[in-house]
């Protein structure tokens, strides 16, 4: 091979190099920004009705549900509290609109279940799919306070995962 061909053939070969790097560099920040998450949730098919009311939801029926790798939506209500009432007809508000099932279960039953290990305080709207929590309102968090105090702010939470 030729001294010329042989720097044309090093010359390609950067080109090469440096085209991979930036495709792949430009990937890894697609991943990490998110543009290939898929946190949409399917619920499953018995989770779809008028949702004019919550079903009530047990600590041993919610361990049934997250062994069989349901999907579902729970609301952790807590009697008294003038932000749960807020937020239980957002939730209500919401199933109507969309035509979704909610569970609720009350905090005290919520702390006999697995899910206690992720969601510590009242009121809260919890994301299940296919029996692992991807989602929930955190309520001693100042980013997610606007979704307690407004609907609308409710909602565009809530299509983040459904």
């Amino acid at each position: 091979m030729s001294a010329e061909k042989k720097k044309q053939a090093g010359v390609l070969g950067l080109i090469i190099a440096l085209v991979v790097v930036l495709f792949g560099g430009l990937l890894f920040m697609a991943a990490v920004s998110g543009w290939f998450d898929n946190t949409k949730v399917t619920l499953d098919t018995e989770y779809y009705g008028d949702g004019t009311e919550y079903m009530e939801l047990s600590a041993e029926r919610y361990e049934d549900l997250i062994e069989n790798k349901k999907s579902f939506v729970v609301l952790v209500d807590q009697g008294g509290c003038t932000t749960a009432d807020r937020l239980r007809e957002y939730g209500l508000e919401y199933a109507k609109e969309k035509g979704i099932l909610v569970y609720r279960i009350m905090f005290d039953e919520m702390k006999e279940t697995s899910m206690h290990n992720t969601v510590k305080y009242y009121p809260s709207l919890v994301i299940v799919s296919k029996g692992k929590i991807v989602g929930y309102l955190r309520a001693d968090s100042d980013e997610d306070s606007p979704a307690y105090n407004d609907y609308t702010d409710f909602k565009t939470w809530a299509e983040k995962y459904l």
